[in-house]
């Protein structure tokens, strides 16, 4: 039991009052109550809030981390090598050439093998269908949704209100995905359908591929420049005697009345692109790593851009017909005309040269006007696939429409093999796009 001298003290109500702060009421040590009105001399300071705010800019643009380190980052790659998913990169990096959407005839059964793959579909037959998928977070991504499509061979931008390119949905499937450190973050996945081509399409169809999932969701369009979800294979490979006639006429009439195309030879980047989608098979002419481009000097017709490659052609309707322009007399005739400065261009060549941008060839030619067409190449007045055919031929002084023709008339020697870009832009429809061919021969 505490002693007496333990229990707290006896005190009286008035000094309680004055220990508990009532006296006077409402203060603390105050002779008068506070009113809670400022100091007639107050001024705001925003030094504290300005501080805090850009501590917190500050703070947060050094700390937050990259969307791939915290959830899946999904990939179809638009081109090889290199393809990380920044978009968009057309121009000048075409979008339309993945490696990740691949064929092999359905008349093979056994597992994926390089040495099945097909170059170049046939109408009227059945393929399987492969899409190689990346997740490139630190997070697995898991109920991956993957789908293909096939569209009209042509130029197909991503416009999903053109009539002309319309997607016709071939098969789907879902896998999971590991994440970036481990092997299983990549995966050859194969649809749940194959592509039963119609015997009345080309076999030159553009091919779409999506990949989803619901952490890192496709937005729905099928835009292979501005959406890493979606894949574009636009392409064909032609070799030796394969005709190419059927595949230039449908490019040429897709061509639109305000549309421009032109053409380009890919150069060197032919060897990444042919190993990218074939690997290590055999062709014709040996196994795909020997398969090499000539020299770009050795082509026989074009403008060279450098890493570019070389500009060919170029081809829009004017009041008499179409105008099938090479890029050779343009950049001569412009030279003359004072248009381009060659010696300006060579000292800046690390900054691009001037028709390395879309539309800028039918620019300089419009500049030196309809009098002078006949100078730059030739004017048709027939269909626009006729038109590109015929043009080609006469520009390019070709023994035929075969790949071995076409590549004699592009370069001496070989075999060689060659990477044609088709690009489109229509200004009106606010829409560009690709397709590629690979001649080898």
């Amino acid at each position: 039991m505490p002693r007496k001298d333990e229990f707290p003290p006896i005190i009286s109500r008035k000094e309680d009052a004055a220990q508990r702060g009532d006296d006077p009421p409402g203060a603390f040590g105050h002779d008068t109550p506070a009113n809670g009105d400022l100091d007639p001399n107050w001024q705001p300071n925003d030094d504290a809030k300005n501080a805090a705010e850009g501590f917190i800019k500050e703070f947060g643009r050094e700390r937050r981390p990259h969307r791939e380190d915290v959830y899946p980052y999904l990939l179809i790659r638009a081109y090889s090598p290199g393809d990380r998913g920044a978009r968009p990169i057309w121009p000048p990096v075409p979008c339309w050439e993945s490696p990740d959407i691949l064929l092999i005839d359905a008349a093979y059964t056994g597992p994926f093998t390089p040495a099945q793959l097909v170059l170049s579909p046939t109408a009227g037959r059945r393929y399987r269908v492969f899409v190689r998928v990346w997740n490139l977070g630190l997070l697995p991504a898991i109920g991956v949704h993957v789908r293909a499509w096939y569209v009209n061979p042509g130029f197909f931008g991503g416009d999903p209100n053109n009539p002309a390119y319309q997607p016709h949905q071939i098969g789907g499937a879902m896998v999971n995905l590991d994440d970036r450190s481990r092997p299983g973050a990549m995966q050859l996945v194969e649809l749940d359908e194959t592509w039963d081509i119609p015997s009345d399409l080309t076999g030159h169809e553009c091919l779409m591929a999506s990949v989803s999932c619901p952490l890192d969701v496709w937005g729905g369009v099928l835009d292979a420049n501005n959406d890493r979800h979606v894949g574009q294979r636009n392409l064909q490979i032609l070799a030796g005697a394969d005709d190419a006639k059927a595949l230039l006429f449908g490019l040429g009439a897709m061509v639109t009345k305000a549309g421009t195309l032109e053409l380009v030879h890919g150069g060197a980047a032919v060897g990444p692109l042919l190993q990218g989608v074939l690997g290590k098979a055999r062709t014709e002419f040996g196994p795909v790593a020997r398969l090499r481009a000539p020299a770009q000097k050795a082509l026989r017709h074009g403008v060279p851009m450098g890493a570019a490659g070389t500009h060919l052609l170029t081809m829009f309707q004017t009041g008499r017909g179409w105008l099938v322009a090479d890029s050779a007399r343009v950049w001569a005739l412009a030279v003359e005309f004072g248009l381009v400065d060659a010696h300006a261009t060579r000292r800046r060549a690390a900054q691009g040269h001037p028709f390395a941008t879309p539309l800028a060839t039918r620019r300089l030619i419009e500049k030196m006007g309809a009098d002078r067409f006949d100078k730059l190449g030739v004017v048709l007045d027939a269909d626009p696939g006729e038109a590109l055919i015929e043009g080609m031929m006469r520009l390019w002084d070709a023994g035929g429409l075969t790949a071995k023709d076409l590549a004699a008339a592009l370069a001496e020697g070989g075999p060689y093999a060659h990477l044609l870009r088709f690009a489109h832009t229509d200004p009106e429809r606010q829409d560009a796009g690709g397709y590629s061919v690979t001649i080898v021969g």
